[in-house]
């Protein structure tokens, strides 16, 4: 037996170690604290200020692209070109608001760009003597790297740059709230590591028949530690002892342990689309104004990651009273797809609404296209009610299907290659056809993702497939024809992570 020394000596030695214990836990909770703070802050800053700053430096990016092309057009453009300077200035200034004070070379790049601008709206004002080719006619990588400022060269290069710049703030905030989320992980094991090792202590000293279940409690930390939380349910011990709770406890920090780590893949998800600017994008690329009179137009865009899609499609009522509708792919998906997107949309609405013909329209998308490495095929279709036309122009993208009122189908042929801003594009590359197109046809367009979708074995859905679907409708109608399409793919299993799926289909009344 220990004398009455021995015993006031171990006393004095559990209460030491118990105080430091104490100490040393309550110091991790504060720097937790700490870190889970920065971590939220960090976080907030990615979702409130570096994405939506992205997202409105893409609609300067459409604004400065509609204002270029509406002064090209002359006077064809004057009341486009007033609304997008106005349209321009808004998106500035929401841009100069959002982020001021918070990053000086940010807001340096954000005076820079809106200088720039103000000179190129000044040189481009009514009456005055400039070259329009020079002020707008060449983007920032035909020019080099020095553009002339009071151009829409300086502009584009201004855009791009300040746009590079805003997503390296928004990867240097997400690198940081990653690593506060590590930080905090490891707060909550070292808070483990802390009891354990009191516990562990407590038992040598005061009950030694208790080191076997503190043994297997350490070894369930070690997994837990290393990443392993599946194994649930608390370990060997009587309930009532203190090594029972300390066992409960660890299964809460087990528990705690397994929430973090999934919390941390939904924020590392969420750093890369946050919901309202995906939300915003994706409207953009799907939105549809209302078509002209006796025209019905149905359509949506599915995307294979989350909700930015390199498709786009769009409709826009003429000024004669028909209707065009247009869908077009960019290669890939994603963001930088998406993006894109937007702007090559921007491009051929502006074009519709100037009643531009269809071959100088496609010609403009692949203006657009210069100095990126990317390319885009286009089906763009004018219908009109009154004359039972369907006029259309095809630049490498799927054939449309033209289902006729008693059930035939028809496939509108390519009228031109793909729109690649490698490839040369003179006048008339791509030509126009026109057909019949009575009350009681249907015109369905599709993008690739649609006809080449593949399931699992590596069947493909294919054309076929879209022509009996289309053939058995009971109802022709630009709605059930979309919805009996994607209805059809989904039985079949088409693997929607392989490419964006989008359609788009119109009939007369």
């Amino acid at each position: 037996m220990l004398s009455l020394h021995g015993l006031k000596r171990v006393r004095i030695l559990l209460v030491a170690l118990i105080s430091a214990a104490t100490l040393l836990a309550a110091g991790v909770a504060v720097m937790g604290f700490v870190l889970n703070a920065r971590h939220e802050r960090a976080a907030q800053r990615i979702e409130t200020l570096w994405h939506p700053a992205v997202v409105e430096v893409g609609f300067v990016r459409a604004a400065v692209g509609d204002l270029r092309a509406a002064s090209l057009a002359g006077a064809a453009g004057e009341a486009l070109r007033g609304k997008s300077r106005l349209t321009l200035r808004e998106h500035l200034g929401e841009l100069r608001q959002m982020t001021v004070g918070t990053d000086d070379e940010v807001d340096a790049g954000i005076a820079m760009l809106d200088r720039s601008v103000a000179l190129w709206l000044e040189n481009g004002r009514p009456g005055a003597h400039v070259n329009l080719m020079q002020v707008y006619g060449l983007p920032a990588s035909s020019v080099g790297a020095d553009p002339t400022e009071g151009t829409y060269a300086a502009v584009d290069a201004h855009t791009k740059e300040l746009a590079a710049l805003l997503e390296r703030r928004g990867a240097q905030e997400a690198q940081l709230a990653i690593w506060h989320m590590h930080s905090v992980m490891f707060y909550i094991l070292s808070l483990a590591v802390s009891v354990l090792v009191a516990a562990v202590v407590g038992a040598v000293v005061l009950q030694r028949r208790y080191l076997a279940p503190a043994g297997a409690l350490a070894q369930r930390l070690r997994r837990a530690a290393s990443g392993d939380t599946k194994d649930a349910g608390p370990p060997s011990g009587s309930s009532r002892s203190w090594i029972g709770l300390l066992s409960r406890e660890a299964e809460g920090v087990r528990e705690r342990l397994a929430v973090s780590q999934h919390e941390s893949r939904r924020n590392r998800e969420a750093l890369v689309q946050v919901g309202p600017a995906v939300q915003g994008l994706h409207e953009i690329l799907v939105s549809r104004e209302e078509p002209g009179p006796g025209v019905v137009v149905a359509g949506d865009v599915r995307a294979a990651e989350g909700l930015i899609a390199g498709d786009y499609l769009g409709t826009v009522r003429l000024s004669d009273g028909s209707t065009a509708v247009f869908l077009g792919d960019v290669c890939g998906h994603g963001v930088a797809a998406g993006l894109l997107a937007v702007q090559l949309k921007s491009v051929v609405k502006v074009g519709l609404r100037l009643d531009s013909d269809l071959d100088s329209l496609v010609r403009a998308v692949h203006h657009a296209l210069a100095g990126e490495e990317c390319f885009t095929t286009l089906a763009i279709a004018v219908l009109s009610s009154e004359r039972s036309l369907l006029t259309w122009v095809n630049a490498g993208h799927e054939e449309p299907f033209l289902r006729r009122a008693d059930g035939t189908l028809e496939r509108l042929e390519t009228t031109g290659p793909l729109v690649h801003p490698f490839l040369e594009a003179p006048s008339g590359n791509w030509q126009t056809r026109t057909v019949r197109f009575d009350p009681g046809d249907l015109l369905v367009l599709s993008t690739d993702g649609l006809t080449e979708g593949r399931r699992d074995d590596g069947e493909e859905f294919g054309e076929q497939r879209i022509s009996r679907v289309l053939a058995t409708l009971d109802d022709p109608v630009p709605s059930a024809a979309v919805t009996a399409l994607y209805t059809a793919a989904e039985r079949f299993g088409v693997d929607r992570g392989r490419d964006d799926m989008s359609l788009l289909a119109a009939a007369t009344l």
